[in-house]
């Protein structure tokens, strides 16, 4: 895969949390004081970060400790199903969360530091077109994570 073809940043897309709010209210969903401080705590990582790491912040704000476990996890999910989160299963199993524009992404993870590099060109399409033929699947979506060392993490 060439360059001109794996577009992507090693940044975050830029989102605020008036685009989140949008994409909440145009799924039905109010941005409530408890959803806004996860929102401003997801927005502030630019790298993978756990449900728990997110509780333990949380925790540490004046208004965090108010915010229960179940809470943080439920929003996560909602965040996840309108894809402004992606869920992504680590190799060990567990999940983390990287945050970014709607649309189609998948991401190179480092599995050390957690640099998260977003690709938007999908490898995939040519696979999903063939097994949607040679299976008679109807294919609605794929997941596309792909783990090693960041250059900073090979040198270290």
């Amino acid at each position: 895969m060439t360059n001109d073809v794996l577009h992507h940043h090693t940044e975050p897309l830029a989102l605020s949390r008036a685009d989140v709010e949008r994409v909440l209210s145009e799924h039905g969903y109010r941005l409530t004081a408890p959803r806004s401080a996860i929102v401003d705590a997801v927005l502030r990582h630019s790298r993978s970060f756990s449900a728990e790491e997110l509780v333990a912040e949380l925790s540490e704000t004046p208004n965090g400790s108010r915010i229960g476990r179940a809470t943080v996890y439920r929003t996560l999910e909602v965040l996840a199903a309108i894809d402004v989160l992606t869920r992504v299963v680590q190799p060990g199993g567990h999940p983390t969360y990287v945050w970014g524009t709607p649309g189609h992404r998948h991401h190179l993870l480092c599995e050390h530091c957690g640099k998260t590099v977003t690709f938007t060109a999908c490898p995939i399409d040519d696979l999903v077109r063939d097994l949607t033929s040679s299976t008679d699947f109807e294919i609605h979506d794929h997941v596309l994570e792909v783990f090693g060392l960041c250059p900073s993490c090979q040198s270290a």
